[in-house]
């Protein structure tokens, strides 16, 4: 299909201008005009953009882009100007979607992510730039603090940092991806039984043994995989687009 045709598929299905993010969502770096294989990816960086080139891809989609408003206008040296060479070399499009990526109730990385965890009655939680980018639930049982742990660590395939400060017994949960530790205040003051992020935070610690909350952080690249695979499931399933996912794993 048509960059241009993509391009409004992505703002309309994300509905990106209903989000105010730092972040630049949608197409930042404009390349071939058509498109027939697209990459995935959680980050744009240097090794996700030769290894598109080398599968052969037409245009890659990732969750943190290469620019945000916070950075306004940025010198092309360095890692920039390689990243950028990578891409204009090849001929390579760049799409990048933070908050909508993040948000969407169908294949966001929180709401995703809450379904599969069994989290039941789903809810928007979580107040960032005057949007909920979170969901929250409720689970059809109650699970002790262990097996949901564990839980969590089999699907994310992360280990989890725990900060046991709720009760042993979990019904309810949020569940809001990468480095969102404070909003553990928030489901602290909806009474929840666990928050779920990629990143902790020190002084989140105290907060969450003070306030009664169980915290658990599975890593931020790990919790922000979610959204781009469903995302490229989408588009295969509805555009008939090929695509795949790169994996350059990311501890933190």
């Amino acid at each position: 299909m048509r960059r241009r045709e993509l391009e409004r598929h992505l703002a309309q299905w994300l509905a990106v201008a209903d989000f105010d993010d730092d972040a630049l969502n949608g197409l930042q770096v404009e390349g071939r005009s058509e498109v027939r294989r697209v990459a995935v990816a959680v980050s744009a960086c240097a090794e996700v953009f030769a290894l598109a080139a080398e599968e052969g891809a037409d245009a890659v989609i990732v969750h943190h882009g290469l620019f945000w408003k916070r950075h306004g206008v940025e010198p092309v040296k360095g890692p920039l100007r390689k990243r950028l060479g990578l891409l204009l070399s090849h001929d390579i499009s760049l799409f990048a979607y933070h908050l909508p990526l993040d948000a969407h109730q169908e294949f966001g990385n929180n709401a995703v992510a809450a379904r599969a965890l069994g989290l039941r009655n789903l809810e928007p939680f979580g107040d960032y730039h005057g949007r909920k980018i979170g969901w929250k639930g409720v689970l059809a049982r109650a699970q002790s603090r262990a097996s949901f742990v564990a839980r969590l660590e089999a699907f994310y395939g992360h280990r989890a940092l725990v900060v046991p400060g709720g009760p042993e017994a979990i019904v309810s949960a949020a569940v809001v991806s990468g480095g969102a530790a404070e909003l553990a205040t928030q489901a602290a003051r909806e009474r929840l039984d666990c928050f779920v992020t990629g990143e902790a935070a020190e002084h989140v610690t105290y907060l969450c043994r003070e306030q009664r909350v169980n915290f658990a952080a599975l890593g931020h690249y790990a919790t922000e995989r979610v959204g781009v695979r469903a995302l490229a499931e989408r588009l295969r399933d509805e555009l008939r687009l090929e695509t795949f996912f790169l994996e350059v794993e990311n501890e933190a």
